[in-house]
């Protein structure tokens, strides 16, 4: 069944797969495909890269970021020998009208298929888990009325290491192919790895991997030479090899090196062919050639694709929710948690950004997404990320993976996100036990700590840089990269970290009392109260919060500036910590529905600012409107929903859902321009000449707070210190909605009943049809809990 379909795709499949209609969508739009190792990102008309471990460092084909012209890709040609016509079975890089197009993206796969003067091609790919290569399977059918002569002509760049190979002049000279007969493979090796590694100065080390792409049919020729496949002048629209028939059969270490192989496919009328090409990274030969023997057959490439759908079916599907609003249930049920799990902890990398480290503060916010699903995960990144903390408390602000070299930075905010994922997990889990599990400090690895004591060390890291007015100091940046000369005389202060902070000291006080260490819970408690105190004495500036002050003590986000009066964080993390008591933070939040909530969510500032602030930051020179400068900034405005949520401004809050959903957004695309089916990281305000226009997708924080703050906050399922809580803040109008998740090793299928159209309120429980009288769900059990959960009316 088609659903939310435009004139370039719909979503089909109970929203798990989205089909593009026509190559010509506004703005590319991908899918990242990833097995936690090796990884793709692949656009509607085939442009995009493939990596290991990291999408940067170890780049395996070459791309540069183009969004207008997408035009780096990994393509195939198709020849019609009788005819001399060619075209891609992607559209790109030939551009031949095809008459027939669509493009699938499902959880780990893209499907094209194509069809072109009667000649249809189906191409699939994927990558299996626990491998470290993709598979290409083209599928041809000859649906004219005669023979077709067809040649198959594949083309793709080497990187082989960094990214960063602009200067291809320089980085061609270390690479080096080879065609293995034995293996029907182009092989490609590197001489240099540029990144920073070895002991013996500045890129002096040998690429670890042999690159390979292999084809499944013996080639009839290959090619490694980008000016024989091109030729001098020429274009990846007219190769001149494609044109000429032939391959030059050039390798070696004197090209700028490529893969191609051309393989011939003679088909009668309603005649098929089906054909595998391989491409991937191994330490050797011996390692492709038994990685490629497991694939010989085509039921070996089905079953690792089905393999795959059923992996992805196993990691999504013990979560599910079912609600009136399709859009609601498409984007938490499948694409928000593709999205951060794919995207963001796994390929750390897109088509607005590439990036491949690790960020202290964003891969632990993203892991929150597998807390009710699979929180041993959640615990695995908490372990990870204790690992880059400096023994004073302080952390790398992004570091990687592979190098494990990082950023030490002045940012304030970034060790705090460890404990606050720390008291998420455990109100998960109950799993107390995880405080005690010992990871060795970034700086001196001899030195272990214990998890407890690695958050103690970021709060207290926190708690002595305080102002002299008992506020936190916002240092280089708080959250917002943007703010990054607020205060880098370390006198400027942050209203939001104050509230961030505090928070984290209840949560931690009330921890500590659970573990029995009353002296360390009244401390925090204590620090507590001194926080709020300075808070509340220094942030309300009239209708809402403060932002910051400038290290001169000028405010920020205050009615008197004429340029970002006020700023979304610091109003809904008053209502989120509790820092502020109900009265002001229901103004405050009154003032955000006010002056920030727009067509698409919340505005992270209100004015924009016109011209740059040198004493706060590359914020200002943003263009107004844009990003953090006046515009949706996604990750941000999920937090208005948890906000409103807490203060029963239910409408509010379901209104931030529904405006911020890319479903909603993307049923006028020419407008919206980004994908409808992920989140985007920014959407253009109101002061920009495209306005409601969205970008930065994938690679953003908002995903795993999306589909959050929807469960926790508007559905009300969520984790409590006793027990599952049901807490809803909905619609009047829906009469029912169910949550299938897990907590604490249950199954719980919970029903939600509002026979009185009621938004929010006390809900009676009943447990496989008895009543149930306490608050919160916390039953072992091996099987299903069918828990049913009616809204009633105060006095009933």
């Amino acid at each position: 069944m088609k659903n939310f379909e435009t004139k370039y795709g719909y979503f089909d499949k109970d929203g798990k797969e989205y089909v593009i209609k026509t190559p010509r969508t506004p703005k590319p739009w991908v899918n990242v495909i990833s097995n936690g190792r090796y990884g793709l990102v692949i656009s509607q008309t085939g442009g995009g890269f493939s990596w290991l471990d990291h999408s940067e460092f170890n780049r395996i084909t070459r791309w540069h970021q183009d969004l207008i012209r997408d035009n780096w890709g990994k393509y195939i040609y198709i020849k019609n020998n009788e005819t001399g016509d060619v075209w891609s079975p992607t559209w790109s890089p030939v551009k031949t009208e095809l008459d027939n197009y669509e493009c699938r993206y499902g959880t780990g796969y893209a499907k094209f298929v194509s069809e072109y003067k009667g000649i249809e091609i189906e191409l699939l790919i994927f990558v299996p888990f626990d491998e470290t290569l993709e598979i290409w399977d083209v599928k041809i059918k000859n649906r004219s009325d005669r023979k077709a002569d067809l040649s198959i002509f594949t083309y793709f760049e080497w990187a082989l290491g960094s990214s960063v190979d602009f200067h291809r002049e320089f980085h061609k000279q270390f690479l080096e192919t080879d065609y293995d007969e034995s293996l029907n493979a182009i092989t490609a090796k590197k001489r240099l790895w540029d990144i920073p590694l070895g002991d013996r100065g500045h890129w002096n080390v040998e690429y670890d991997y042999v690159g390979f792409f292999s084809c499944g049919k013996n080639p009839v020729s290959y090619d490694g030479d980008k000016e024989k496949f091109i030729g001098q002048y020429g274009s990846l629209e007219k190769p001149a090899a494609v044109a000429n028939g032939k391959l030059s059969e050039t390798t070696g270490a004197f090209n700028d090196s490529i893969a191609s192989l051309k393989v011939n496919s003679e088909l009668e009328t309603l005649g098929e062919e089906r054909i595998n090409f391989f491409l991937g990274l191994k330490k050797d030969k011996n390692e492709i050639s038994e990685s490629l023997s497991k694939y010989s057959s085509f039921d070996a490439v089905d079953e690792a694709f089905y393999a795959v759908k059923r992996k992805w079916n196993e990691i999504l599907g013990n979560f599910e929710i079912n609600t009136p609003d399709t859009a609601m249930n498409y984007m938490v049920n499948t694409w928000t948690r593709y999205q951060a799990i794919s995207g963001r902890l796994w390929g750390r990398t897109a088509y607005y950004q590439q990036s491949g480290a690790f960020g202290f503060r964003d891969q632990l916010q993203d892991s929150l997404v597998w807390l009710s699903s699979h929180p041993e995960l959640t615990k695995k990144q908490i372990k990870l990320h204790s690992r880059h903390q400096f023994s004073g408390g302080e952390v790398l602000h992004w570091w990687h993976p592979i190098s494990e070299t990082g950023l030490a930075t002045e940012m304030t905010d970034d060790m705090l996100w460890l404990p606050f994922v720390v008291h998420q997990y455990i109100m998960e889990t109950g799993d107390y036990e995880i405080l005690n599990n010992v990871e060795p400090y970034f700086d001196e690895q001899r030195k272990e700590a214990t998890i407890l004591e690695h958050c103690d060390a970021a709060i207290n890291k926190a708690l002595n840089r305080l102002s002299e007015r008992g506020l936190p100091l916002i240092g280089a940046g708080d959250w917002n990269d943007g703010m990054s000369a607020v205060g880098l005389e370390m006198k400027g202060e942050s209203f939001w970290l104050a509230e961030f902070l505090y928070k984290i000291l209840r949560d931690f006080s009330n921890i500590y009392s659970s573990i029995g260490n009353a002296e360390r819970s009244e401390k925090y408690e204590d620090k507590a109260a001194g926080l709020r105190k300075a808070f509340c004495d220094n942030a309300w500036d009239g209708e809402w919060f403060l932002r910051a002050t400038k290290d001169s003590g000028e405010k920020i986000g205050a009615a008197e500036n004429g340029e970002g009066q006020i700023y979304l964080n610091p109003q809904t993390w008053a209502a989120i910590s509790e820092i502020a008591g109900e009265e002001r933070e229901r103004i405050a939040m009154n003032s955000a529905a006010e002056k920030l909530l727009k067509k698409n969510g919340c505005l992270l500032l209100r004015q924009a600012y016109g011209k740059p602030d040198s004493f706060i930051g590359y914020l200002t020179r943003y263009a107004a409107g844009r990003r953090e400068n006046g515009g949706v900034y996604s990750h941000a405005s999920t937090w208005a929903i948890w906000a409103f949520a807490k203060l029963n401004e239910n409408k509010k809050a379901f209104e931030v859902y529904k405006r911020m959903n890319p479903i909603y957004s993307g049923e006028e695309p020419d407008v919206y321009v980004a994908e409808p089916f992920v989140m985007p990281g920014n959407i253009d305000g109101p002061d920009s000449p495209n306005y409601g226009m969205g970008g930065w997708t994938w690679y953003t924080g908002s995903a795993a707070w999306y589909q959050k703050v929807i469960v926790d906050w508007i559905l009300g399922v969520r984790a409590g210190k006793d027990g599952l809580i049901i807490d809803p803040h909905i619609p009047e109008s829906w009469m029912f909605y169910s949550v299938k998740r897990y907590y604490r090793g249950t199954e719980y299928l919970i029903t939600v009943i509002n026979p009185f159209g009621l938004s929010s309120g006390k809900v009676e429980i009943e447990i496989d049809g008895e009543k149930y009288n306490e608050d919160t769900l916390n039953i072992a059990s091996d099987k299903p809990v069918k828990v049913t959960a009616t809204l009633k009316k105060k006095n009933d």
